[in-house]
C-alpha cells in the first residue's frame, strides 16, 4: 500500500472517506482564492494516491496522451492568429467596418461595441481576448457619446460571451479534443447560435439605448462608406475566411487553416505596407505562449479529475439522480440550472471537462445529439462569463474601468436574460439549429 493509504488506514479512515476530506479540503482552497491549476492538482494528486489502481504515474502517462493529438496543435495557432491580429493594428479596421454597419442605430457606439465583438469572436475564438480588445477600444468613446459608464461597461462583457461560440472557438477545439467530436462540425454547429446571440444583444442594447436617449446622430446608413469600410478591413475579413471557409468546406483541418490564415494576414499586411521590424511577431508569439501556458495545464488537470470521477462511477450517479425525475420538463429545468450554477461558479475549462459529461446522459435521453448538447452547453459556459461569482468578463471590463464588479453585473441583466433565452430555445428546441451537420 502506498504511504497515504497506510495513513488513511491508520487514522482509522478508509480511502473513500479520505477522498471526502480531501475534497472538502480543496474545495475550501477554492474558496480562498487559490489558483484552479493549485487547486485541481492537489485532487488529483491525492486521488490518485489513495487509489492505487489509478496511481500518480498514471498522471504522467495520462497526461502525455492527452496532449499527443493533432487538432490541439489548432490551439495556440488560433491564438496567435488574434495576436497577431492585435499587434498589426487591424484591429482599427474592423472597428471601422462595424461603425459603418451599426453605427446609425440608436446606441451606436454600444452596437458597433457588440459587432467589433462579433468580428474579434470570429478571429480570435476566446471570450478574454475579446473583451480586453474590445474594452480598451470603445471605454473612451461610449463615455464621450453620453453612455452611463456602468452600462457601457455590461455591454462589452456581454459582447465578450461570443468569442467561446461564434468559430473558430478554442474552447469547441477542446471540446472536440477532449469529447472525440469532430472540431469542424462544432464549428458549423455553433454559427448559428452565435449569430443569434450577436443579433440578441444587438437588439437588447438598442432598445436600451433608446429608451436613455444614448448615441450619436453623426452616423447613417450609408452604402458606401460601408464598400470602403470592407475595402480597408480587406486583410481581416480574408483571414475570416480564409480560417472558416477552409475549415467549412472541409479543404483544411482547423490546424491547417490557421496556419494558413497566419502566412495570409502577415504576408498581407506586409505587401500593404503596415509591417516594420519585427516587434510585432516577437509580441504576438510571446503572448501565445503566456495563454498557452495558462490553458494547457488547466485542460490536463481537469480531464485526470475527469477520468477519476469516471473510474469512480459519479456520471453514472448523477445522470441515474436526474432522471429519476421521470418527466422531460423537470429534468431538463435541472440540466439547465445546473448548467448556468456551473457555469457561474467554475472556469470555462474544467466546468466544459468537469460538468459537462456528468450532464450529457441525461441530456441524451431528451433526444439531444452530442454535437447539439456541445454546442448548447457552450452556450451555458458563455453565460458564466457574465455571472456571478465567476464572471470572468466582469472581473476584466471591471479592471479596464475601475467600475465596481457588481455593479456591471447588475448592468449585464438584460443581456444575461436574453442569452439564457436563446439557451432555453436551443435547449428545447435543437433542431432549430439548421446549420448543425
Amino acid at each position: 500500500m502506498t504511504d497515504a493509504v497506510v495513513l488513511a488506514s491508520a487514522l482509522g479512515l478508509d480511502p473513500g472517506t479520505a477522498l471526502a476530506l480531501l475534497t472538502v479540503a480543496v474545495a475550501g482552497l477554492f474558496v480562498l482564492g487559490v489558483p484552479i491549476l493549485l487547486v485541481f492538482s492537489t485532487w488529483a494528486l491525492g486521488f490518485a494516491v489513495l487509489f492505487p489502481a489509478f496511481g500518480p504515474q498514471n498522471m504522467a502517462v495520462a497526461s502525455y496522451y492527452q496532449l499527443w493529438t493533432f487538432p490541439l496543435t489548432a490551439v495556440p495557432l488560433f491564438i496567435l492568429v488574434g495576436a497577431l491580429i492585435n499587434q498589426l493594428r487591424i484591429a482599427r479596421d474592423i472597428i471601422d467596418l462595424s461603425r459603418s454597419l451599426a453605427g446609425w442605430l440608436p446606441g451606436s457606439a454600444a452596437n458597433t461595441a457588440l459587432l467589433t465583438s462579433g468580428v474579434f469572436s470570429a478571429i480570435t475564438g476566446s471570450n478574454a481576448a475579446t473583451t480586453a480588445s474590445v474594452g480598451e477600444a470603445f471605454t473612451g468613446e461610449l463615455e464621450e457619446e453620453g453612455y452611463d459608464p456602468v452600462f457601457s461597461a455590461a455591454t462589452i462583457a456581454a459582447g465578450g460571451t461570443l468569442g467561446i461560440v461564434i468559430p473558430p472557438s478554442v474552447l469547441f477545439i477542446l471540446y472536440g479534443v477532449t469529447f472525440n467530436l469532430p472540431v469542424s462540425d462544432l464549428f458549423i454547429a455553433g454559427t448559428l447560435p452565435g449569430l443569434l446571440m450577436l443579433g440578441g444583444l444587438i437588439a437588447t442594447a438598442t432598445v436600451i439605448s433608446h429608451r436613455n436617449g444614448y448615441g450619436s446622430d453623426e452616423y447613417s446608413f450609408d452604402v458606401r462608406a460601408i464598400l470602403r469600410s470592407v475595402l480597408r478591413a480587406r486583410n481581416s475579413l480574408l483571414a475570416i475566411v480564409v480560417l472558416l471557409g477552409g475549415i467549412f468546406t472541409g479543404v483544411f483541418t482547423p490546424s491547417e487553416s490557421a496556419s494558413i490564415a497566419i502566412l495570409f494576414v502577415v504576408t498581407a499586411e506586409f505587401l500593404s505596407g503596415n509591417i516594420r521590424g519585427t516587434a510585432f511577431l516577437t509580441e504576438s508569439v510571446r503572448l501565445t505562449v503566456y495563454l498557452v501556458g495558462i490553458i494547457i495545464p488547466v485542460l490536463v488537470t481537469s480531464i485526470l479529475i475527469q477520468q477519476s470521477l469516471s473510474f469512480l462511477g459519479l456520471q453514472d450517479v448523477v445522470s441515474a439522480a436526474i432522471l429519476t425525475l421521470n418527466s422531460p420538463v423537470l429534468i431538463g429545468i435541472t440540466l439547465i440550472a445546473v448548467m448556468l450554477l456551473s457555469g457561474s461558479v467554475l472556469a470555462s475549462i474544467p466546468n466544459m471537462i468537469l460538468v459537462a459529461p456528468l450532464l450529457a446522459p441525461a441530456a441524451f435521453s431528451l433526444g439531444i445529439s452530442p454535437l447539439m448538447w456541445g454546442v448548447i452547453f457552450m452556450i451555458s459556459d458563455a453565460i458564466g462569463f457574465i455571472t456571478p461569482p465567476y464572471g470572468l468578463n466582469l472581473y476584466i471590463i471591471s479592471s479596464i474601468t475601475d467600475i465596481d464588479y457588481m455593479r456591471i453585473a447588475w448592468a449585464a441583466l438584460p443581456y444575461l436574460g436574453v442569452l439564457t433565452s436563446i439557451l432555453v430555445l436551443f435547449f428545447v428546441f435543437p433542431e432549430l439549429n439548421v446549420l448543425a451537420p
